[in-house]
């Protein structure tokens, strides 16, 4: 992301592939996602649930690292 008004510049760099934004809803936000879990199909190129689940039954939870 970067401040065209300044030389000012800020970069993430994470530990896994991930899909992400910079200021599309509020200037001087970043959103990463880092796991999606939808019950039923969204017609967004998948062609099926996204519902990963653990050996116990419990949907998969994602620890990440970010580098600023």
């Amino acid at each position: 992301m970067r401040d065209i008004m300044s030389t000012k510049q800020v970069v993430v760099m994470n530990d896994r592939t991930q899909a992400g934004t910079a200021g599309i809803d509020r200037k001087s936000t970043i959103e990463l996602i880092q796991q999606r879990r939808i019950l039923h199909d969204d017609n967004k190129g998948v062609d099926e649930p996204l519902n990963e689940r653990n050996f116990k039954g419990y949907g998969l939870k994602v620890t990440a690292k970010y580098f600023m």
